[in-house]
């Protein structure tokens, strides 16, 4: 069967603040090159088009999508969405009727496993939904429909039945290392590039070598993954680390695990086999501040740690303990400087405009970033998706907009949810405070024009700066 992956073309300014699209990353779809890996494995003819990437770098839009559609002429349309992309998802399903009207569409991604309701609100022209993990659900997909087989009943599939909305939760995939490496001669490598901060050589991609987290942040989406944590074999992964440097020139991974060290015994694997490897990559990963110790990140510098993204939130303890972080700012302090005495840089995430924040607060978690001097900042809009507990939360406490554009952490245009304690105005300004006040100090730039030690460093650097000035 001829099937197409799609994630609907926008331009990166769609999905960052204008100023921003310089330090935001072009990054592989890798949630789509997995489930072609899992299609061609089946004989399947598979094409991606990866919109926002196309559109970012070569302004490709719904043109060349319809372009595209009428030269692959597919049977199938598997579309992967988030929930800020709903009006670019409608725009598509409009190219597809007109050019490829015989073809049945599948949505799947975020947007819909939060929120399968938006199957009879809006996205009516859908065939079936996708919940949760796609890897196995949509196999059975496109063999049933092979064999003109009724997909209603099928585990991971959302129907309509009497205008409800019917789903069975999928099939959990338990063991990582029986999922093929992702499709990636599927996409184009050589245009992807992470956030100016997020590597120090090119090329550089990205790589997941877990799924799942235990924890439970109330701001956090889980039905894509789920709370339970699998894992790829430490073979496994360096394997997959050797074959993007044998096969692509890699020379930096960004780990796209949610807690990369939550097993240390399988990081200090991962670990001792690039060493024994000789491998020459540069990497950094996330985790959270009480899942580290310093032997282990003694280990990972060794291994070409570099830098290690870890989720602190808020600067204040009332706020931390309301979102269930499971952290204090005593510890997240004492986990910061532990990383930084190894010689691994910091970043730091951090969220404002929460549900009963107050102004005050927000300025705690902006001076608190200072403090703490994490090597980079990444601050965000807390965001209420559907599906996750902050959404119900919101509801009761402030006002939620009704346009999915602005669903996004990175700030765009339109607040997606103002609180009774502060408006739309007073948080975009506070957000805007929060990257100057931490970026344009001249302690901070000393130490970055100190840190300089090549061209690239250069290169990345005057990304980051101008978009910083630019807010």
């Amino acid at each position: 069967m001829k099937i197409l992956l799609l994630s609907p073309p926008y331009p990166k300014d769609k999905i960052f603040r204008k100023s921003m699209k310089h330090l935001g990353a072009v990054l592989p779809p890798l949630g789509l090159a997995y489930i072609a890996a899992m299609l061609e494995k089946e004989g399947h003819e598979i094409k991606i088009v990866d919109g926002p990437a196309w559109a970012t770098v070569s302004e490709y839009g719904y043109e060349e999508l319809e372009k595209d559609l009428l030269d692959f002429n597919p049977e199938l349309i598997g579309i992967s969405a988030s929930s800020s992309q709903l009006d670019h998802v409608k725009n598509c399903l409009n190219i597809i009727n007109k050019t490829v009207p015989n073809a049945k569409t599948i949505l799947g991604g975020t947007m819909v496993s939060s929120y399968p309701e938006i199957l009879i609100e809006d996205l009516k022209e859908i065939n079936y939904g996708v919940y949760g993990e796609a890897d196995l659900t949509f196999s059975d997909i496109v063999n049933k429909i092979e064999k003109n087989e009724s997909l209603e009943n099928t585990e991971g599939v959302i129907w309509r039945e009497n205008g409800n909305i019917k789903f069975l939760k999928p099939k959990m995939i338990t063991d990582l290392d029986q999922v093929p490496m992702p499709a990636r001669h599927l996409l184009k490598m050589e245009i992807y590039r992470p956030s100016p901060a997020n590597f120090r050589r090119v090329p550089a991609t990205t790589l997941i070598s877990s799924r799942g987290c235990p924890y439970q942040c109330i701001f956090c989406s889980r039905p894509t993954e789920g709370t339970a944590f699998r894992a790829h074999s430490a073979k496994r992964v360096v394997d997959e680390i050797e074959y993007l440097i044998n096969n692509y020139g890699i020379k930096d991974i960004q780990f796209f695990d949610d807690t990369f060290t939550l097993i240390p015994k399988r990081v200090e694997d991962i670990c001792k086999d690039i060493i024994e490897r000789n491998l020459d990559i540069g990497w950094n990963c996330m985790t959270r501040l009480d899942k580290i110790n310093p032997d282990l990140l003694s280990l990972m510098k060794k291994a070409g740690c570099y830098e290690i993204g870890v989720g602190i939130e808020s600067g204040n303890d009332r706020v931390l303990t309301f979102i269930k972080k499971s952290l204090t700012t005593d510890m997240v302090r004492k986990g910061v400087k532990m990383i930084k005495k190894v010689g691994i840089d910091v970043r730091g995430f951090f969220m404002i405009g929460f549900p009963t924040e107050t102004r005050n607060e927000i300025l705690d978690t902006i001076e608190f970033a200072k403090d703490i001097d994490v090597d980079v900042a990444q601050f965000m809009v807390a965001t209420p998706f559907p599906g996750t507990e902050l959404w119900k939360i919101a509801q009761e406490n402030g006002t939620v907009s009704n346009d999915w554009n602005s669903f996004t952490f990175y700030a765009p245009d339109k607040i997606p949810f103002s609180s009774e304690l502060l408006n739309e105005k007073e948080l975009v300004s506070l957000y805007k405070k929060a990257y100057k006040s931490f970026y344009l100090r001249p302690k901070f730039i000393l130490r970055q024009v100190a840190k300089i030690r090549s061209y690239m460093d250069v290169q990345r650097n005057w990304q980051a700066a101008k978009g910083v000035i630019g807010f």
